[in-house]
């Protein structure tokens, strides 16, 4: 059976932080791909309600690499505290599914 792929979401403080490491990712072949978009995050902390514009970064992967990817996010992400959520995957066609495991060590 195919290993199951995933998404990992995570947001980013600028957009030359959020490709440093989706190319490190992609380099070491634990993701194999990364999608960054630009957005505007609206969220409370410590009694007050900010908005500033961040990166959310989509990376493609395998589910067995969740815990390597998560640690190597957490090493080298700029924030103290990073937003790094696992997504599952329902319904990915085949195509998707034999380039990442065709990639993805």
């Amino acid at each position: 059976m195919p290993d199951e792929n995933i998404l990992i979401y995570v947001t980013f403080p600028t957009k030359k932080s959020a490709k440093k490491i989706a190319k490190e990712l992609v380099d070491k072949k634990m993701i194999v791909c990364a999608n960054i978009r630009k957005h505007t995050a609206v969220y409370h902390y410590q009694n007050k309600t900010y908005e500033e514009k961040e990166f959310g970064s989509i990376l493609k992967t395998k589910k067995t690499k969740w815990k390597e990817v998560r640690k190597f996010i957490l090493k080298n992400h700029p924030y103290d505290t990073p937003v790094i959520l696992k997504i599952k995957i329902d319904g990915a066609n085949d195509g998707f599914n034999k380039w990442v495991d065709d990639t993805v060590n």
